[in-house]
């Protein structure tokens, strides 16, 4: 599957402030409701195997699938149906004609997939396929939503995702993807290319040995971001002192 698609980055992505307070990205600081507020990851974060908290962005989902009438929000996040609502117009200037007969503050790329618990998902720009597993820790209620030009799975629950996330990491899987992409394009990763995985060769294929060394190789490569990051906020500190 895709993420969510939008268009409307200014009124639908947001910055947490604080306890319901959000700024946009048009600079406005709003106060809203939780309810239909999710954690957003966006293709240019996929850098790491397991994304599971420290979310920077989020994202207004109005919808549970596609077409389905938008007006209940009135009554279960009144703030919410506000802030839509004074921001009505840019929604009604969108260009594409998926919005076209739509309930007022469509999205597309929703579904049940979209409200699993666990995902395993790529961005379809980065030259290497790095497979990550996403989940909200803190809220296992409110799922990481992700962008257009991501592509995921969806699981119910962790051990699946993340023997999945293990699989889609093997070396072999990573030379079959690489062998079949266009890595001179934009976007490497695509549906169609994605779709060319054999999930049934893969099981039978790779070794319970080959995933227990995958998963040895994420863990240092993870360990190694994690001591960047603690560098970086170091240097940080004492930038600002």
């Amino acid at each position: 599957r895709q993420g969510v698609k939008h268009d409307c980055a200014g009124v639908m992505e947001l910055e947490k402030q604080g306890e319901n307070n959000y700024k946009n990205k048009n600079k406005e600081k709003v106060e809203l409701e939780d309810l239909l507020v999710f954690p957003l990851m966006k293709s240019s974060s996929f850098k790491k195997p397991i994304i599971n908290s420290d979310f920077t962005k989020y994202v207004i989902v109005t919808q549970k699938k596609a077409r389905e009438e938008t007006n209940y929000i009135e009554a279960l996040a009144p703030k919410t149906w506000k802030y839509l609502c004074d921001r009505k117009d840019v929604f009604d200037s969108r260009r594409s004609s998926i919005y076209k007969g739509a309930p007022a503050f469509s999205m597309f790329g929703v579904g049940d997939y979209s409200y699993a618990k666990y995902k395993v998902g790529i961005s379809g720009f980065y030259k290497r396929p790095l497979f990550a597993l996403l989940y909200n820790e803190n809220k296992i209620e409110h799922p990481i939503m992700v962008d257009d030009t991501s592509y995921f799975l969806s699981f119910d629950n962790y051990s699946d995702a993340y023997t999945c996330m293990l699989l889609l990491n093997s070396s072999r899987v990573q030379k079959f993807l690489l062998s079949i992409s266009f890595q001179d394009a934009k976007r490497p990763y695509t549906k169609k290319v994605l779709q060319r995985l054999d999930f049934n060769k893969c099981v039978h294929n790779i070794a319970f040995g080959e995933l227990v060394a995958t998963e040895k190789e994420l863990k240092e490569a993870l360990d190694k971001i994690k001591e960047l990051e603690k560098e970086i906020v170091r240097l940080q500190t004492e930038l600002k002192n």
